[in-house]
């Protein structure tokens, strides 16, 4: 059987409250107190800083500071973010024959995201997949479910994505005894949103993005973990993880630093070799990286790299803050908007994922 063209047909995002300005992410996520005076005097020197250097202007939080309850769930955030590109798709939810929930953080444990967001918007019968990653799990899904549908198995998929990190970046969430000045600084660039794509085997009457390529590997075999929260199975005394701050996420900001230039680099050049990618035929970047600093480092090697200093980049970090997994989304929903997308035009993005060092990218051709 000859493979199906897969094509983008919807796309919805979903970023929860009002913008929070960068001064006031405290006032939404509590200060921290009781830290060690040593990492209080650290943070007092790093906020004057933090804005330049992460670039971020705003952040979404799915979080009321007056009432301390949530806004939002990952699940009602992935059902707006859903409606939104099943309308753009004019697809009916119960038309639906395939839900991939990609993501890091889940409301429950079990059930899956993937069924509740099924439950959530109604769909009586579907099939569905859960994928648990970072950075990379929205590219994942989006490999996996175009796979399937240019094999054949479904007609249409549903890819849903969400990140709540006001869960874990809350001031009570902590144990201040025991938090570190990397983990702390995660407070000040992720931030909460979703998005969604539809997937159909035919055109879509108002956006047709064809899946022309995707990308995935792994290589962080003998890499320490760089992001990393260890509450789990191996590590389910509550008291205990309270106790020891085994449920703070953190990352290894000097690990990052020294090895996501050089890998991003390696893994790029793999996906273009393997793609046959010519990047003079690329209409847009979309640069998922969460800070400005390395953002800016990233891409202008690009530009050096390829000789081509005018190489378009897209990204929303710095009105949106980082939400992890449904950054590209968002962005590429907000490309969409704000820039006529023509046939021939060639959408591209790669992120590399710093957990345990995998990349994943994807070519996308405006039909």
């Amino acid at each position: 059987m000859t493979p199906s063209s897969v094509y983008i047909t919807g796309i919805g995002s979903y970023s929860p409250g009002n913008p929070v300005p960068f001064e006031c992410i405290e006032d939404v996520l509590g200060r921290l107190e009781g830290v060690p005076k040593k990492l209080e005097k650290r943070l007092e020197r790093l906020r004057s800083v933090l804005r330049e250097m992460l670039g971020i202007e705003y952040s979404y939080y799915a979080y009321d500071p007056q009432t301390g309850t949530f806004t939002d769930t990952n699940v009602s955030m992935c059902e707006k973010a859903a409606r939104k590109a099943l309308d753009q798709a004019h697809l009916a939810a119960r038309d639906v024959e395939l839900i991939v929930y990609a993501g890091i953080l889940y409301d429950v444990m079990c059930p899956p995201s993937s069924v509740l967001v099924q439950e959530a918007l109604g769909i009586p019968y579907c099939a569905e997949l859960s994928i648990h990653s970072n950075c990379t799990a929205i590219y994942k899904a989006l490999q996996v479910a175009a796979d399937l549908l240019a094999g054949g198995r479904y007609r249409n998929a549903l890819i849903v994505t969400s990140q709540m990190s006001s869960a874990f970046l809350r001031a009570e969430y902590f144990n201040p005894k025991m938090v570190s000045l990397e983990q702390v600084i995660l407070r000040w660039f992720l931030s909460d949103g979703a998005g969604a794509w539809v997937l159909s085997r035919h055109p879509g009457p108002h956006v047709s993005l064809r899946v022309t390529e995707t990308y995935l590997e792994s290589v962080g075999l003998g890499i320490q973990p760089s992001m990393r929260m260890m509450a789990g199975a191996l590590h389910a005394n509550l008291v205990e993880v309270y106790e020891k701050g085994l449920h703070h996420l953190e990352q290894d900001i000097k690990m990052v630093s020294e090895l996501a230039p050089k890998l991003f680099k390696q893994g790029f050049d793999t996906m273009r070799e393997k793609t046959g990618l010519n990047m003079k035929d690329v209409t847009c970047f979309f640069a998922n990286i969460p800070t400005k600093h390395m953002m800016d480092l990233l891409v202008n090697g690009l530009r050096r790299d390829f000789q081509l200093p005018d190489l378009p980049f897209y990204t929303k970090m710095a009105t949106r803050g980082y939400p992890g997994a449904p950054a590209i989304v968002i962005a590429l929903d907000e490309y969409l908007q704000e820039k006529p997308v023509l046939s021939g035009d060639r959408l591209v993005s790669f992120v590399t994922e710093s957990s345990k060092w995998m990349h994943a990218g994807f070519i996308l051709d405006a039909c």
